[in-house]
């Protein structure tokens, strides 16, 4: 039984890892009605004021500062002595010796769990940090010391730094466990939130405002309930107590955090602490049979040797946002023990002890090593890694291609990696193939050299961007088997990519290949007879490109490092020049392509994904080369995001154009736990054009000068099963000037119906 709640442990861990550009939902608790009987409330000018003065009073209004952090984190199970079920078991332990064998076996069961949560955790970390800042908005934290209860790789710890940068002070949305929450005290909340002056606490030099609050009835969205204690002298938060409205994934929260006023009038956070309960989750030891009890998690965290006097340099700041800087283990110990507030308590020790040998005979090191390979969707089997995505796959070429991808991992080589792919396509009976070798030069700057060779079928119009969003639910995934023209394509190549500056990488890459389109197509260039058909070409290009990601979150470990959403657009730019004559490449030309994507979110409104996409080519090229557009049209389909749902696969093509695609979620239409859909409406815009229509001979296209319109409405969570997988359904309707006509078309082929399904974490 241990060896599964270590397992889960495990899982619990990667699931907050990845889902660094994914959110939760809110969760509702249980409250009392609020009514204010008087017109005039006098909470409402304390508010109004403390948001007035929240960033003048907040720790980020210095230039810069540094601190020290001790974090503790424990999971454990949770003993209601009020529940029923175990009252029972409570009398025999009071009353009865230690010896079970008198008692039934479901009450000495109890007995067993009731003892060993009353001298065992089930998990317990530690870790020490050193953090800082500078303005505008530069955040640097280095794990110096950590002790994780069975685990000597210091990525929980991380995880845990990552968790508890909740700050009152920083931002109108307040981000805990990656779902953002609207921050009583900011811009607008006055509107949304009740609040209620609780009492007046009399200090020596200040008094404080007790303020309860909680949602206005009637409204929707992501919000919390509590208290938050405010100084008169500067209206300071000085003391908050949240939770989460909603329950409805089936866990909640309660956090506290306390800010101390600093000599220079600023409030810095001096301690934090989290309790989180999950309802539908029990956990029990080995020898407890049926007996379980709530898991619930404790965090804490405690902060001492502020510093806003000692400039913090450039120098001071690495390029990663969390990353580990440890010394050796007596070292840690040390500085464990000289930060720690409090001393470990028998219970933690006797944790720390059972766990750690535990964690020798479980090798749970590496069973988190696999957990976090496992993140990129491959399965580690040794030193190797067994691409799933290999397995099957489907396109109208091939129909169905079966195969293997095998790589290299860590346990071989922390520098190198090499491996390759292979598949068999059941249409075509040809085999693909494919191989590659890295080289991880430095890890924290995400330096990196790529050389790969690969004989694939390539979608023809296809733009490559260096970025992190691909997913099975993306709908990129589902979008290749719509794709009708493909080309086939021998290529070698090689990248080199690194971060150039704290939100800005760069990447250079160059390839030859030669091609040949598995389509019925000819190119005609000018002044040239007709080329036959399937066309060939060759192609040799070197790519320049950027991708800028302000306040993007980067950490991690030696081993593997993770990104988290940022708030602010990102932006990709490459330039791709075209060079003639090396080896045998056929054509000059040059080619920027640009991605954009952004996500706003609303304090009622929901929240806005904007991704834009845009290209240009200096001069006719041959179909492979130019531009398609993101078509995942079927009459019934899957629902994927940044596409196009009503537009055929390859009925546009060209050499320049700009897309716009944006998808609205409005969020739950109810506090109805059981049953809340969410209403996405989508738009989808583009305008493009192509410079030498003719010049393509043997395949229809449109060209898309008159702008090609569609707008959409999903509906989410219809059925939600277990809260791990929703589905929901959706229409899109094309219309404008490549609105489909009569009598060729039907009125229905101008609509395109949807299937949605996604994690109810996915945002």
């Amino acid at each position: 039984m241990l060896k599964k709640i270590f397992v889960f442990i495990l899982f619990f861990n990667a699931f907050f890892v990845t889902n660094y550009a994914q959110t939760l939902d809110t969760l509702r608790g249980e409250l009392r009605e609020v009514e204010i009987k008087t017109k005039y409330n006098p909470a409402i000018p304390i508010i109004k004021k403390a948001i007035q003065n929240r960033k003048a009073n907040g720790q980020f209004s210095n230039d810069y500062f540094t601190y020290t952090s001790y974090q503790k984190m424990i999971f454990t199970g949770d003993i209601d002595r009020d529940s029923v079920l175990l009252n029972k078991a409570f009398q025999l332990t009071d009353s009865l010796d230690t010896d079970t064998v008198a008692l039934s076996k479901k009450d000495s069961n109890y007995v067993r769990m009731v003892n060993f949560f009353d001298t065992h955790h089930l998990f317990f970390m530690e870790t020490v940090t050193r953090n800082y800042f500078k303005k505008p908005a530069t955040t640097y934290e280095k794990v110096i010391a950590h002790h994780t209860a069975g685990l000597k790789d210091p990525i929980a710890s991380i995880f845990l730094a990552k968790l508890q940068t909740v700050n009152f002070y920083y931002r109108d949305e307040v981000n805990v466990f990656e779902a953002y929450y609207v921050n009583p005290i900011s811009q607008g909340a006055v509107g949304i939130y009740d609040f209620r002056l609780e009492e007046k606490i009399i200090q020596e030099n200040d008094t404080l405002f007790v303020i309860s609050f909680e949602p206005k009835k009637r409204t929707h969205f992501k919000s919390l309930i509590g208290k938050v204690w405010i100084a008169s002298g500067s209206y300071a938060i000085a003391k908050i107590e949240v939770a989460p409205f909603d329950k409805e994934l089936g866990f909640t929260f309660n956090l506290l955090q306390e800010y101390e006023k600093q000599s220079n009038g600023t409030y810095f956070l001096k301690d934090m602490f989290v309790r989180v309960d999950f309802f539908g989750i029990h956990v029990g030891t080995e020898g407890t049979g049926d007996a379980f009890a709530r898991a619930v998690l404790f965090s804490e965290k405690r902060i001492t040797d502020i510093d806003y006097e000692t400039r913090v340099r450039n120098r001071d700041i690495g390029l990663v946002d969390i990353e580990e800087d440890l010394g050796n283990a007596a070292m840690q110990k040390k500085i464990l023990e000289a930060h720690r507030p409090t001393s470990l308590t028998d219970r933690e020790k006797n944790t720390l002890v059972l766990i750690d040998s535990l964690g020798k005979e479980y090798k749970l090191d590496r069973k988190l090593e696999s957990l976090q390979i496992l993140i990129t969707g491959k399965i580690p089997i040794s030193f190797i890694n067994i691409d799933v995505t290999q397995f099957l796959y489907f396109n109208s070429t091939e129909i169905a291609r079966l195969g293997l991808g095998v790589y290299t991992n860590d346990r071989l080589s922390k520098v190198v990696n090499f491996g390759g792919f292979f598949g068999y396509g059941f249409k075509d009976k040809t085999w693909k193939w494919g191989g590659e070798l890295d080289f991880n030069i430095m890890r924290s700057r995400d330096f990196k050299i790529t050389f790969h060779y690969y004989s694939n079928l390539i979608e023809s119009g296809r733009t490559v961007f260096y970025d992190r969003d691909y997913t099975m639910f993306s709908g990129e995934f589902y979008r290749t088997w719509l794709v009708k023209q493909f080309y086939r394509s021998n290529a070698l190549g090689m990248t080199v990519q690194s971060k150039l500056a704290r939100w800005l990488t760069g990447y250079v890459s160059t390839s030859y290949s030669a091609n040949k389109t598995v389509f019925d197509y000819s190119f005609r260039q000018p002044f040239l007879d007709d080329t036959p058909v399937p066309y060939t070409f060759d192609d040799f290009f070197v790519k320049v490109g950027a991708r800028l990601a302000f306040k993007e979150r980067f950490w991690g470990t030696g081993k593997h490092y993770f990104y988290s959403v940022s708030p602010y657009p990102v932006v990709i730019m490459q330039y791709s020049g075209g060079i003639k004559g090396v080896i045998n490449s056929d054509f000059n030309y040059n080619r920027v392509d640009l991605k954009m994507l952004y996500r706003k979110n609303w304090k009622i409104l929901g929240f806005t994904h904007v991704t834009l996409f845009a290209g240009f080519v200096d001069r006719p090229l041959p179909h492979p080369l130019l531009f398609n557009q993101r078509a995942g049209y079927s009459v019934i389909g899957f629902y994927g995001a940044d596409q196009f749902g009503a537009m055929r696969a390859n009925e546009f093509l060209s050499d320049k154009y700009v897309t716009v695609l944006i998808r609205h979620n409005f969020g739950r239409m109810t506090q109805n736990k059981k049953f809340s859909p969410r209403i996405v409406f989508c738009q989808g815009i583009g305008f493009g054009g192509l410079s030498s229509p003719s010049a393509h001979i043997g395949i229809d296209f449109k060209t898309m000068e008159k702008g090609y319109f569609e707008s959409g409405l999903v509906v989410e969570d219809l059925l939600v099963i277990k809260g791990l997988l929703s589905f929901g359904v959706g229409t899109f309707v094309r219309y404008g000037a490549y609105y489909l006509p009569k009598p060729q078309y039907k009125v229905i082929d101008n609509f395109a119906f949807k299937i949605r399904f996604r994690v109810p974490f996915d945002r």
